[in-house]
């Protein structure tokens, strides 16, 4: 009879969990040293870092959760709710209030100069692994949704390990070394950038989720970018769902956003040379940022189609795989 009654009240916490009781109030607001990278030249300086952490007793794997250009919203406690369900600790990443920023997808351009980008991104999440590590946590996976997603495809790069690690030694006095994540998820990212002198991966084991009906971040660039990483030392898998487009588990409808867009920018740099695909224009050197700007689009279509939760059993069944 204990037996039973201990079984259903563990029965009842998990389904507290999958309820939506992950939020910002009830998470525990955790800090840690990152960097920021602003400004044109690049410079990187020393930043406090923001997330929210939750976690039952006795967890031993925790996933990073980050955000797109919208920061977080109701989805990113969503995906708390179904990791905790899981067992998993999770620590929700706040990338753009630390950096002053509200939103991205208003100008790339201008949120790029105050460190809201990927590549800013990927120094949290990697930074936010070492604190769980160093919390006793002993497998850790990311997820992250949009520009979150495109961020994923950093946190699997050589380059980008290399760059964090230096940064980091060099601001806070003490050695640091990037360990490679144990599993990352990345949904609805822009895969159109490719670099063939820089693209080297770690064999973390990577999923994509893309909707087939995204004219924001097409799944075909993600395609066709799997293949590309794992002939570079990566581990990628890529899911398509049909009949789904641009965040496909936003917390609203299927809707038209008019703002800058990337769909018809496919950018392969080469030694010497960049050249934007679709259209065949190039430009000399290994800068991609005119060519960008020539490709960049405005309008795009965001939100859910049908069920909000098309994707969870695709990726928690990938990390119940890999953590």
């Amino acid at each position: 009879m204990r037996y039973a009654v201990i079984s259903g009240l563990l029965l009842l916490l998990a389904a507290c969990v999958t309820t939506g009781k992950a939020s910002r109030e009830s998470g525990e607001r955790v800090t840690w040293n990152s960097v920021a990278c602003t400004g044109q030249p690049v410079v990187c300086n020393g930043m406090e870092a923001v997330g929210y952490f939750f976690a039952k007793p006795g967890a031993s794997s925790a996933v990073l959760v980050t955000h797109g250009s919208q920061g977080l919203d109701l989805r990113l406690f969503e995906y708390a709710d179904a990791l905790l369900a899981q067992g998993h600790a999770v620590l929700v990443i706040d990338h753009w209030t630390p950096r002053g920023i509200s939103v991205t997808h208003q100008d790339y351009v201008a949120a790029a100069l105050k460190g809201g980008n990927e590549f800013n991104m990927a120094f949290d999440s990697l930074t936010g692994a070492d604190w769980l590590r160093r919390r006793g946590f002993t497998r850790i996976g990311s997820i992250g949704e949009s520009q979150g997603g495109a961020a994923a495809l950093y946190l699997v790069q050589r380059w980008l390990h290399e760059t964090v690690a230096r940064n980091v030694t060099r601001l806070y006095g003490r050695p640091f070394t990037v360990t490679p994540l144990d599993a990352v998820v990345g949904l609805y990212p822009y895969c159109g950038y490719r670099h063939a002198v820089r693209d080297a991966y770690v064999a973390t084991p990577l999923l994509l989720v893309t909707g087939a009906e995204d004219d924001e971040t097409p799944s075909r660039y993600c395609e066709r970018y799997v293949p590309w990483m794992n002939g570079r030392g990566g581990k990628g898998e890529i899911t398509v769902l049909p009949g789904v487009g641009h965040s496909f588990d936003a917390p609203y409808r299927r809707r038209f956003g008019n703002g800058p867009q990337y769909a018809n920018c496919d950018i392969l740099v080469e030694p010497g040379r960049v050249t934007e695909l679709n259209s065949g224009a190039s430009t000399p050197g290994e800068d991609s940022r005119a060519l960008f700007a020539q490709c960049l689009r405005q309008g795009y279509h965001s939100g859910y189609l049908g069920d909000r939760f098309v994707a969870v059993p695709v990726w928690t069944g990938f990390f119940r795989k890999t953590l």
